[in-house]
């Protein structure tokens, strides 16, 4: 094999630190779907380990690997699971010091210099990786495959756009690497080599199974201080044509079965002319399948939200983050609460439910103003709500202005938005935010009113299993019972 992609492993459980049990909250980790897809149609030989939904362990992760005997191994990381990623490099390096180890994902693109510092990896690739990944290969290739002869070519490698590594200790960052100008050309993401019918999304995520992630759109022309996004996709919006994402869906129901689609874009409203054409084609189309996306306020209005009521849509995720206009201003929102009003109004009117996110202990908060925020969540009632907890993660606004509001944790372990890692000055403990956290949760889940009202919701045996499967959730989530990442 020439190159392995894997995911480490980082439970559900772990990932909110919390025992919410086996209550859904997986989908196919689309970076190395792209990735492995490709690589493949570049023809090399390829193969992807999700460490996440197979249960692995790092032991029994490096002993898979090993067995595969790939020449590359590709590991992409978030923040969270960096570590991970780093024990599983290391292991690798002690048993199998031939294998070339790259490093990608969003954690080592804003920091290659901390990334790379535990010498475990010998390269990483900064943002997109499709067309660096490939040249990657090509040269590792021309070496016949020998890893010592290819990176000690420094200036071979000081070629190759996009990458970072270490040479003699210092830091090297080569020239940035362009981006992908037509989505189109990317081939389908390799869901084959992924155990499709394992996943599930969290309960109020999706209503039928089996279920399929998609992204069609990259880059995001907004500056949120508490989001890294547009550092890894860039700020400049690129989009797959309408008709190229109904080939994709229309491959997801013809070989998986899939009826209900999640569109992990981060906001798929933002080009309306765009939106409303995909739309016409799912329509047209006759598509048999119902979908959820993510949207901000400031870019839905009632014609829109019809027309994706139409076209299968029946629930949107709004980053609504506060009910107090200057913690929104403080973090860049760029929305006012009058928007928040309005998108979640219309929502209502056009019968999409809504899943609203709000963030506590965002910078210059306090535990009463915090109260604003979760009265105004009851107030709109919303479907469904989250409450996470501000975290300011490396190489957002956020994360370099952080000693102005409060003091930070920097143990990235923790970084995964359910753990008080930030303490604004208004606050006293992380103990008193994530208590904060917990009776928010439960003052809007448990009103009766609410509870009423998902009932008469119930419309199929699914929803049943759905709001069974929210309920565990609800109840690890709310309970004081903590799940420990080792």
């Amino acid at each position: 094999m020439d190159i392995l992609f894997v995911y480490p492993p980082l439970s559900v459980n772990e990932r909110y630190g919390k025992d919410v049990g086996e209550t859904g909250g997986n989908l196919p980790p689309l970076g190395i779907a792209y990735l492995a897809a490709y690589a493949r149609e570049k023809h090399f030989t390829v193969g992807v380990i999700d460490g996440v939904i197979d249960k692995y362990t790092i032991a029994s992760l490096v002993k898979k690997v090993l067995e595969l005997d790939p020449k590359v191994v590709g590991i992409s990381a978030l923040t969270s699971n960096y570590y991970r990623a780093m024990r599983l490099a290391k292991e690798l390096k002690k048993r199998n010091k031939d294998i070339l180890i790259i490093l990608g994902g969003p954690h080592v693109t804003i920091m290659p210099k901390e990334s790379l510092r535990s010498n475990c990896f010998d390269l990483a690739v900064l943002g997109e990786g499709e067309l660096t990944l490939d040249e990657i290969l090509n040269k590792f290739k021309e070496t016949g495959w020998n890893r010592n002869k290819f990176l000690n070519n420094i200036e071979s490698l000081k070629q190759i756009n996009g990458i970072a590594f270490i040479d003699k200790r210092k830091l090297v960052v080569t020239k940035e690497r362009e981006r992908i100008d037509n989505l189109d050309s990317l081939p389908l993401p390799a869901w084959d080599l992924f155990p499709m019918k394992k996943y599930r999304p969290l309960p109020n995520q999706y209503k039928r199974e089996p279920v399929a992630n998609l992204i069609v759109i990259r880059g995001c022309p907004y500056h949120c201080s508490f989001c890294s996004s547009g550092h890894f996709f860039g700020r400049r919006v690129r989009s797959m044509s309408p008709e190229r994402v109904i080939e994709l869906i229309a491959h997801l129901i013809k070989t998986y079965g899939t009826k209900d689609l999640s569109f992990w874009d981060d906001m798929l409203t933002l080009n309306k002319a765009w939106m409303h054409k995909l739309c016409s084609l799912m329509i047209k189309k006759k598509l048999d399948i119902t979908w959820t996306c993510f949207a901000r306020v400031d870019s839905v209005d009632y014609k829109l939200l019809k027309h994706m009521k139409k076209a299968g849509c029946w629930n949107i995720f709004f980053g609504f983050e506060s009910g107090n206009q200057e913690l929104l201003d403080n973090i860049g929102k760029g929305i006012t609460l009058e928007q928040i009003e309005t998108a979640n109004a219309l929502c209502k009117k056009v019968g999409i439910e809504v899943r609203a996110s709000f963030m506590l202990a965002l910078p210059g908060e306090t535990p009463e103003l915090a109260r604003k925020t979760i009265d105004f969540a009851k107030k709109l009632n919303p479907d469904y709500v989250q409450f996470s907890i501000t975290t300011p993660y490396p190489g957002t606004k956020l994360y370099s202005d952080v000693k102005k509001y409060g003091r930070l944790n920097t143990k990235f372990s923790e970084f995964h938005g359910w753990k008080a890692v930030f303490i604004p000055y208004g606050y006293k403990s992380s103990r008193e935010i994530e208590e904060l956290e917990r009776n928010a949760m439960r003052e809007f889940y448990l009103r009766p009113a609410y509870i009423l009202g998902r009932f008469k919701k119930i419309n199929s045996w699914q929803d049943v299993k759905r709001y069974t499967h929210g309920l565990r959730f609800f109840l690890g989530f709310t309970g004081k019972k903590k799940v420990k990442q080792d």
